[in-house]
Order: structure tokens, then C-alpha cells, then sequence
């Protein structure tokens, strides 16, 4: 249903001294604003299953599609009343006929338009009706002889409220209180225009306490009990609005396009001095009014809208001229020390990078210095054990020789086979290694996946793998120079890296780097 009979009174009766609307509604109302396209969504998926359901006769069709449009869009929902009416004809129904003409008066009356509204109603004799399209009758006349009340002064007001309450007798005489949403809602607009606001508040409770009530049915309710509360008491304008604001939201979740509550919780947020809310919220109601597309409609949001912009523009015209004065004078205070803090940053950063760049150079220098006198020593032993074997050797051969036993030459010595010599080496070097990194396996093992670390057999201080990460621990990172030292091919090496790298979750740079950042002694 629409809301005409509410909005020139409500605008004309809410105060411009308020308190602040709380803010959790409004975050609600905008939480709401956010979710509006999805509802509409769920609209057009109500409309398509309609459409497409192959069960619904043509007429009943044409029926629930019009309760669907019929506050959602003006245009379809009055070229949905023609087809019904050219379908009740063809199909000869009396009853259909009615109906379709009773929808066809709702709709004039929903685009403000009374007087063909009016036409229609008195074209319909209501004895002729069911008992549910009397009720309809009713209850609709009683509501175009409201809004009709609304848009004009003095007696003849009175006489269109007095009619329209008549309507609303002989409306609540034929509904069931079994049905007692639209018996409490016909009371309750029935107590407001009796100007009974508190049975009208009270009535209007009751019918929100239903089950069965829907949405759109919601949102009539609360917008009517912010209208009560208001014409009731003016200290009581938060009370008031709160249920505007929560017609609003109804208005929202039931995708109604056909409404004033929005532009009503804008015009008292504008009155509040939220005029970044009221902008947006009046913007929003003049879109629904807009897609509607009832002149009437955007005629009483265009009402509201333009003070609000020129209020929001002046405002902000204030407010710039504000800043700008504002900045003006605190410029050359904040450029004057905006240079004093960047000399300073300048120079505290530039002695902590140079304080840095010092440690990291001894820590650096320090290490390197540990590895050199650890390595030089290993180095000195090995040579010393290298020269004792050769010199052992030639006197092997030069005994042999001299024995004239040549044939004896082509045995190796164990003490100089290469292979004896290869592996005394990686001893050698494992066991130095480690010494100067302890914690190598364990650090390195970290920088991979969980069950992928490497691992040493019993007999071993290091693997293969380990070994050539080691040296390039040492600096040593090329796969020519680690191949010579450890007697493998390049592809050998760079397999066993390439290998070990796709064991860790670190890339390509940030993994070596790693392995160089591991902690000696």
C-alpha cells in the first residue's frame, strides 16, 4: 500500500528540534541500502517463476504478477490491470471482472491518480462483490478518500476523512478476526484518522505481532505508528523516528519502490544536521520514485530533495572556505617544521644506517676473520698430511724401482688412493665445517617443508647435499668451482641445488639468501 495519506502530514508535523536518530539504525538502514540490488534480484526471480510456471492459468497469472509490480513498477503494473481485464472479458467471468476492475482503481490510486480512481470505484456495485473483494472495496475506497483528505484544507478534508472512515466500518464489519493482520491494520489507520493514536499504536503493534505479516505489510505499519507517535506527542520524535527508519528497511527487504519513508528519515536527518546521510538517502528514494514511475511520487520526493542538496552544498561551500583559511595559516608553520623534522630524520637515519652498516661490517669482518684462522689451521694440517704421503710414496717407488720390482708399482698404497685421500678429505672438511657452524643442519633443515628435511647416514658428519650447501655457506657459489672442489660434474651439483631448493616453500633469491644468513659458532 502507499503512504500518501502520511507524508504531508508527517512532513508538516515533525519538529525541526530533534534529537540525534541512534546510530546503530542508521548503520542498519545503510547495511540494508547495500543489500538493495540483491533484493531486487530475489523480486525478479519471484516475477521470472511466475512467468514460467506452466501450472498457472493466463488470468491468475496476470493476478499474482500484478501483486508483484504493483508497488515495484507503475507501468507494468498498469498494463498488467488491462490484461486482466481483456482476459476476464474473453473469459466471461463476472468475478473476474471485478477484480480486475477493483486492481485497476488500487492502481490509479497508487500514481496519485484520484479522480479515475474514483470513477472506477463508483462503477462497481459492492453487493455485487465475494465477501473478499468487498472487503478490498472497502478498504481501498476508505484509502483513496484519506489520501484525497491529505492533499486538501478545511471542511472538505474533514468530509473525505469522514467518509473514508465509513468505508472503514463496513470494512472491519465483513473481515474475519481469524484475519488478523488486515483487521488490525484496518483498525489501526481506522483509530488514527479518529485520531485515537494510542489504540492506533496499540493496533498497530498487534498487527506487527503476527506471524503471517509480511514486509510490505511491516513497513505500512511502522510508518503509520511514526505518523501516530508524532501527531500524539512532539517529545516523543525519536520513538518516531525509530519506526520510520524501520519502515524504511521493510520498505527495502520488499523491494517496494512505491514509498515516502525513506525521504522521510532524510528530511529528519537534514532537520538532525546529517546532511551526508540525508543527501544520500533522498537520492535513493528519488531513484525507487523514479524506476515506479509515478508523477505524483517523484513530485513529493522532489519536494524534500532540492533543499537538501542546496542546504549540503552551501555547507560545503562553508566548509571549504573554512579549510582553505585554516590552511592557509597553519602552511608556513608546518612547512617550517615539516623542514626541521626532515633534517632531523635525515640525520638520525643517516647515523643509524652508518651505525648499521658499521656492525654489520664487524659482525661481517669478525666471521670471515673466525673461518680464515679456523680454515687456514685445517688447511696447514691437510697440506702437512698431503706432503707426508707424497714423500712416503716416493720412497716407495724409489725402493721399488731400485729392486728392480716395477711390476709391484701398479698398487695403489691405501695411504694414496685417491679415493682414501677423497674421502680423508670430506672428513677433513665436515668436521671443520661443522665446527665453525654447529647448528648448520638444524638451521639449514629449517628453511624447508616439514618431512622433506635432509638427513645423514650413521658413518657421515655431512651428505652430499649438505656439503655443497656448506660451501656455498663459505662463499663459494659457483657450480664449476664446488664440482672441482668436491670432484662432481657441474650438472651433478646443479641437480642436488635445484633439488634441495624445490624442498622449500622460500623462492629462488629469498632461500639463498637465507642459507647465507646462517649463524656461525
Amino acid at each position: 500500500m502507499c503512504y500518501r495519506h502520511l507524508f504531508f502530514g508527517a512532513l508538516c508535523l515533525l519538529g525541526t528540534t530533534v534529537s540525534a536518530m541512534q546510530t546503530a539504525e542508521i548503520d542498519l538502514l545503510d547495511c540494508e541500502l547495500q543489500r538493495k540490488a540483491e533484493y531486487d534480484r530475489q523480486k525478479h526471480l519471484r516475477i521470472q517463476a511466475i512467468e514460467q510456471d506452466p501450472s498457472i492459468s493466463t488470468y491468475d497469472k496476470y493476478v499474482l504478477l500484478f501483486e508483484e509490480y504493483q508497488s515495484f513498477n507503475y507501468d507494468t503494473a498498469f498494463s498488467l490491470v488491462n490484461k486482466m481485464i481483456d482476459e476476464a472479458k474473453l473469459l466471461a467471468h463476472p468475478d473476474y471482472q471485478a477484480k480486475a476492475e477493483l486492481k485497476r482503481a488500487f492502481i490509479y490510486l497508487s500514481s496519485g491518480l484520484f479522480h479515475e480512481s474514483l470513477e472506477v470505484f463508483n462503477s462497481i456495485p459492492p453487493a455485487q462483490l465475494s465477501t473478499q473483494d468487498r472487503i478490498y472495496y472497502y478498504t481501498n475506497f476508505a484509502r483513496l478518500r484519506y489520501d484525497m483528505a491529505d492533499y486538501v484544507q478545511g471542511d472538505l478534508s474533514y468530509i473525505y476523512i469522514k467518509e473514508g472512515n465509513a468505508l472503514s466500518e463496513k470494512a472491519l464489519e465483513l473481515i474475519e478476526p481469524s484475519d488478523t493482520v488486515l483487521y488490525w491494520s484496518t483498525s489501526a489507520l481506522y483509530k488514527l484518522k479518529m485520531n485515537d493514536y494510542a489504540r492506533a499504536i496499540e493496533q498497530f503493534k498487534l498487527a506487527l505481532a503476527c506471524s503471517s505479516i509480511t514486509e510490505h505489510e511491516k513497513a505500512i505499519a511502522y510508518s503509520s505508528m511514526a505518523h501516530a507517535y508524532t501527531l500524539q506527542n512532539q517529545n516523543q520524535t525519536d520513538i518516531a523516528d525509530a519506526y520510520l527508519i524501520q519502515a524504511a528497511i521493510s520498505d527495502l527487504r520488499s523491494s517496494t519502490k512505491e514509498t515516502i519513508a525513506l525521504a522521510l528519515v532524510a528530511q529528519r536527518l537534514y532537520q538532525n544536521g546529517d546532511l551526508q546521510h540525508a543527501a544520500y538517502y533522498i537520492r535513493m528514494a528519488m531513484d525507487d520514485a523514479e524506476y515506479y514511475n509515478a508523477r505524483h511520487r517523484q513530485l513529493s520526493v522532489g519536494r524534500i530533495m532540492p533543499i537538501i542538496e542546496e542546504e549540503q552544498l552551501l555547507t560545503l561551500k562553508h566548509t571549504n572556505r573554512l579549510i582553505a583559511f585554516q590552511s592557509t595559516l597553519l602552511y608556513i608553520l608546518l612547512t617550517a617544521l615539516l623542514i626541521l623534522l626532515i633534517i632531523l630524520v635525515n640525520r638520525i637515519r643517516a647515523i643509524r644506517k652508518a651505525q648499521s652498516t658499521i656492525q654489520t661490517m664487524n659482525d661481517k669482518l669478525l666471521e670471515t676473520n673466525r673461518i680464515k684462522e679456523e680454515y687456514i689451521g685445517t688447511s696447514c694440517c691437510s697440506m702437512s698430511d698431503l706432503i707426508t704421503r707424497l714423500e712416503r710414496y716416493e720412497r716407495f717407488v724409489r725402493r721399488k724401482a731400485q729392486e728392480k720390482r716395477t711390476d709391484e708399482l701398479v698398487v695403489i698404497p691405501n695411504y694414496i688412493d685417491a679415493h682414501n685421500c677423497r674421502r680423508d678429505f670430506y672428513k677433513q672438511f665436515d668436521q671443520s665445517f661443522l665446527h665453525i657452524f654447529p647448528n648448520f643442519i638444524r638451521d639449514f633443515n629449517a628453511l624447508l617443508r616439514e618431512g622433506e628435511e635432509l638427513t645423514v647416514k650413521g658413518n657421515e658428519l655431512l651428505s652430499t647435499e649438505l656439503r655443497i650447501f656448506a660451501l656455498i655457506r663459505l662463499g663459494i657459489n659457483d657450480n664449476d668451482q664446488i664440482s672441482k672442489v668436491l670432484d662432481y660434474s657441474i650438472n651433478t651439483v646443479y641437480s642436488y641445488k635445484t633439488r634441495v631448493r624445490n624442498r622449500s616453500d622460500l623462492d629462488n633469491d629469498a632461500f639463498f639468501r637465507a642459507v647465507m644468513n646462517i649463524q656461525s659458532f
